[in-house]
């Protein structure tokens, strides 16, 4: 006796799957101002670079020379002055990582000080800059 083959189920078109874009979890928004900053790193000569994307925590670093970069975990001393009639202010960062358009920085150690200045220099979430 033979048995019948089963026939194979149809399978259901699949459903293109959907993309979400993660809502953003800054806790302040990035500014969209680039300033004039002066990195120093430990064994290096000072480096002209712009910052953009600034927020009390951290921003993202343009150097003028991509080849004296540092390197992604260094710890680097930031001189810049922002637009808002105070002295220049003197940050460590952390090289977090490094992408086509920059290095992320991520601020350390950073004093009350400087966190409330830099807080009044970002628009709060909803504001535009």
């Amino acid at each position: 006796m033979k048995r019948a083959r089963r026939q194979p189920k149809p399978r259901a078109k699949r459903r293109p799957r959907l993309v979400l874009r993660r809502p953003d979890a800054r806790r302040f928004p990035r500014a969209r101002a680039e300033w004039e900053v002066t990195v120093e790193t430990p064994g290096r000569r000072a480096q002209k670079g712009r910052l953009s994307g600034l927020n009390p925590f951290g921003a993202k670093l343009h150097l003028r020379s991509k080849e004296s970069r540092p390197s992604d975990g260094a710890t680097i001393q930031l001189r810049l002055a922002p637009p808002d009639g105070e002295p220049p202010m003197t940050m460590k960062g952390l090289v977090w990582r490094t992408d086509s358009d920059g290095q992320a920085i991520v601020f350390i150690n950073l004093g009350t000080a400087e966190f409330v200045r830099l807080k009044k220099l970002v628009p709060p979430r909803g504001n535009p800059a």
